[in-house]
Formats: structure tokens, sequence, C-alpha cells
């Protein structure tokens, strides 16, 4: 059953955290906007994320306060915006009522800087992106083939095409 008009337990309540990184204003904003019309579910805390210069892009944390709307809106979230999309489970407690385990999920997003329909090039040939989600698939402009690439394995290609093409 969909909770409607959740209410706060207390102010650190939460089941689940939305990490975003390298994340557009228009993706942060999306989100925000879906949760307040969804009234499925709270964002409870907003943190700031400072990158470092090598690995991690800066974005922002979403602490939600039910974990089955944030997996809800982490599968819209992947259909409509094209970046790496991971899901994890933290063992959080034991109910003391039922004795099950309680978990809390964390879904990370580091979206990509391209879009659908843009063009792309791959080694020598000129490819266009189709469709993203879990997987990124190219069409060749020039042959009509499509290919099917994990998120990492595209934009590695695609880094390592720039860079042999402006040596």
């Amino acid at each position: 059953m969909a909770k409607q008009n959740p209410t706060l337990p207390h102010g650190a309540y939460f089941e689940g955290i939305m990490q975003l990184r390298n994340a557009s204003p228009e993706l942060v904003q999306w989100v925000h906007l879906r949760t307040a019309q969804d009234k499925k579910s709270l964002i409870t805390k907003e943190l700031k994320v400072r990158g470092d210069a090598e690995n991690v892009q800066g974005g922002v944390d979403l602490y939600f306060s039910d974990q089955h709307y944030l997996q809800a809106l982490g599968k819209q979230m992947r259909e409509k915006f094209l970046g790496e999309y991971k899901l994890s489970y933290t063992l959080h407690t034991r109910s003391h009522l039922t004795s099950k385990d309680l978990y809390r999920i964390t879904i990370l997003f580091r979206q990509s800087f391209r879009k659908r329909a843009e063009h792309v090039r791959l080694g020598e040939e000129e490819h266009e992106i189709v469709h993203a989600g879990r997987r990124i698939i190219t069409r060749n402009v020039a042959s009509g083939k499509k290919t099917h690439w994990r998120v990492q394995d595209f934009e590695a290609e695609a880094k390592r095409s720039e860079n042999n093409s402006h040596a």
C-alpha cells in the first residue's frame, strides 16, 4: 500500500541515500520535483559533497524516508538521464518485533555529460547515442550497425578516441 503524506518520525530518520555525482542542476531539480509531486517519501537531509581532484566528483547526497520509493525513483531517473547507476544494500539493524534484518539502501548515480541523439566519435567512426539506460546503445552513422556498451566502457572509449583525435 502506498504511503500518503508521509510524516517524519524524527529529524535524523532515513531508509536510503541517493548519491548524485557530477549532477546537473536539471537532475537535482527533477528529483526534488518528483518527490514533492508524489508525496510518498520525504527528503530528510541534503548534503553537498565536494570532489577531490582525482577520483570523486562533487555532487549531492539526498537522504530519503522510504527506501521503496527511492528504488522506484532511481529506476525512473536511470531511464530519463544518462549515467552510471549502482544500487547497494547495507545491513542497518534487526527488528526487535519480527527479528528480520533491516537494510538501508544507497543509490549512486554518476551523470554523464552526454545526451541521447548526440554524435560521438568512437575510434575512427561516427556514432549516434540511440538509448541510455543500464547500457548505452549507439548506432554507427555510416553502416547503421548498433553497438551495446556498459556506461563505464563507453565513457572510456569516448575519452580514448577524443585523446587520439587531439594528438
